[in-house]
């Protein structure tokens, strides 16, 4: 089903990428392929949702093609400028889906006059699966950006022929960061660029609320310094929040033993199917007190939570890039995280928060900023004052090269002076 009419518009010049010349004046198609979108909440689903906007916003015509279900007040949040073609079926399911994907896949590309197909890619995507094989067999300039990291199991082909090295020459690789793009280029044997998921770090400053991160308490007193950590997550298996509360009631227990005088408190923002496991443990473990499960609310609300909260927590190993741990950082929150994660690519440790090798080592630095003001202090100052290097206009013209090399593998070479859909 398609949700809005496409603007075709007056015949438009070659676009920029295929002429080499910059500026504007070019209208561009743009097929986004992904197997999850609005009204379903995660980070594909809010990148594909953000880029498709600023896209559209630059007067080009992005439209996306998905296997995810209109929900009943359709995509809230989606760019009305946007044409969706959902056709995914409208069953009950944590994951978008449909079987036979290909057909209406090929109906929308063969119609749309498309320029390029830009394919997103999870854990086990076969709607996008689908989507780059229509693509290469029409022969459409083709980016395929990769949101995750390698599972520990090796999937078919047929679910992830992105990696497959006799089609990996014929379109342009991605991956959303170094950690991502490491294992595409030994498995292909192509190059792979890093193209990180934007943001505007302007829509999540905030200024500090009096009484966040207090001075500490005097040695000995037990529990009068409150220190508010956060997490914001799918409650989904791959995200850890379980044993994320497990970490921080070993972080309280310390805390406790050590005297500290700190009192350790977490929000959870997210919603998912095991949050009545997390409900079950924290009553079990007489934790309800300490842990909040907020659930999900928008954005300004999540702005307002992170301006008195003191850091955030981000626990999971299977992160390719870590958008809601980005978000915090620009939002001034010292940010712990696992290495060998996406969420490394802008966060240091000691500069924009603390990186720890295992839940073991999260404890650690769970402790280290909940008891060391100065440290915490020092990196909010940092985070607030500094920008990271994924602002979308930085993104936006790296993505504009990797069209260009699409056009250029899809055997239509800059300075053609001819439409890529010719």
């Amino acid at each position: 089903m398609t949700q809005a009419r496409s603007a075709r518009g007056p015949p438009r010049r070659a676009p920029a990428w295929a002429t080499g010349r910059g500026g504007g004046g070019y209208r561009v198609r743009i097929a986004h392929v992904s197997d999850c979108f609005l009204p379903r909440l995660g980070g594909i689903e809010m990148q594909v949702n953000d880029l498709t906007r600023r896209q559209a916003a630059a007067g080009h015509h992005p439209e996306v093609i998905t296997a995810t279900p209109g929900g009943p007040a359709g995509a809230a949040g989606a760019d009305p400028r946007v044409p969706i073609h959902r056709s995914g079926l409208p069953i009950p399911a944590e994951i978008a889906n449909n079987p036979f994907p290909s057909r209406p896949i090929r109906k929308v590309l063969r119609a749309g006059n498309f320029d390029a197909v830009h394919v997103h890619a999870g854990v086990g995507s076969p709607f996008a699966a689908a989507g780059l094989r229509v693509a290469l067999d029409l022969g459409l300039p083709t980016v395929v950006t990769v949101h995750c990291l390698r599972p520990p199991f090796r999937l078919p082909l047929i679910l992830t022929p992105w990696l497959d090295r006799r089609l990996a020459p014929g379109f342009a690789l991605t991956a959303v960061s170094e950690a991502a793009a490491a294992p595409l280029r030994e498995r292909t044997g192509v190059p792979v660029t890093v193209l990180p998921n934007g943001l505007d770090p302007g829509e999540w400053r905030v200024a500090a609320v009096d009484g966040a991160s207090e001075p500490s308490a005097p040695a000995g007193a037990v529990g009068t310094t409150p220190v508010h950590a956060v997490a914001t997550m799918r409650l989904s298996v791959r995200k850890r929040p379980l044993p994320l509360l497990k970490i921080v009631a070993a972080a309280r227990d310390r805390l406790a033993a050590d005297r500290s005088g700190v009192d350790l408190r977490l929000t959870v923002f997210g919603d998912g199917k095991l949050r009545p496991r997390m409900e079950r443990y924290l009553r079990r473990e007489g934790l309800t007190g300490a842990v909040r499960l907020a659930g999900r609310i928008d954005r300004a609300s999540l702005l307002t939570e992170y301006a008195a909260a003191d850091l955030f927590l981000a626990p999971a190993f299977l992160e390719s890039f870590g958008i809601a741990a980005l978000e915090a950082r620009c939002a001034g929150l010292p940010v712990v995280a696992m290495s060998d994660t996406g969420v490394t690519e802008f966060v240091a440790d000691g500069r924009e928060g603390l990186i720890a090798d295992g839940d073991d080592g999260m404890v650690e630095a769970i402790v280290r900023l909940a008891t060391d003001q100065t440290l915490r202090r020092s990196i909010q100052r940092h985070n607030r004052r500094t920008e990271p290097p994924t602002a979308w206009a930085t993104v936006l013209t790296r993505l504009d090269g990797e069209y260009a090399r699409a056009a250029r593998l899809a055997g239509r070479p800059a300075g053609s002076g001819r439409s890529l859909s010719h």
